[in-house]
């Protein structure tokens, strides 16, 4: 089984022995440790003010790879998915949906507009034409089989 680890672009500039007396690592989600994972993957999350995460699970099978990523509070709508060769780009924005009416006082507001942005980058070609997507409860689900191998031609000369 091929194994492929994930990609730290600044773990060469930035070791985490660095600042490892400085940070709590409990504090940090489990992308900024060293670990094997099944594709390589880039994150970027922005919001105002809190995050919206996007946690997911890589399944390879015979054919392909499912991808099941959690998208709390987007709707079908806002979510974009890009297939290119080999790379899968899933991303996501959230609107804030109402403000405080007329005799009302936000007191904490912790649900706000967000957008996050996952790449992963897959071992092999995709079949973007047989490629699927669903959503359901909060959970988008990507069915991504691998591209089938071409076979050798024979060229005749003349």
């Amino acid at each position: 089984m091929t194994r492929i680890s994930l990609y730290e672009p600044f773990a060469s500039v930035f070791p985490p022995e660095l600042f490892a007396s400085a940070i709590n690592a409990s504090a940090w989600p489990e992308w900024s440790r060293s670990s094997a994972t099944p594709v390589a993957q880039n994150t970027r999350v922005t919001a105002g003010g809190a995050s919206l995460g996007m946690p997911v699970d890589v399944l390879e099978t015979a054919s392909g790879w499912t991808i099941r990523a959690e998208l709390a509070g987007v709707t079908k709508d806002q979510i974009d998915i890009q297939i290119d060769a080999n790379t899968v780009s899933i991303s996501a924005k959230r609107e804030r949906k109402s403000e405080p009416k007329d005799g009302e006082r936000l007191l904490r507001a912790e649900i706000s507009s967000a957008s996050v942005m996952r790449s992963f980058v897959m071992p092999s070609e995709l079949d973007e034409s047989a490629a699927s997507a669903s959503f359901d409860a909060g959970i988008l689900t990507l069915q991504l089989p691998r591209k089938k191998a071409q076979l050798a031609r024979k060229l005749a000369v003349q």
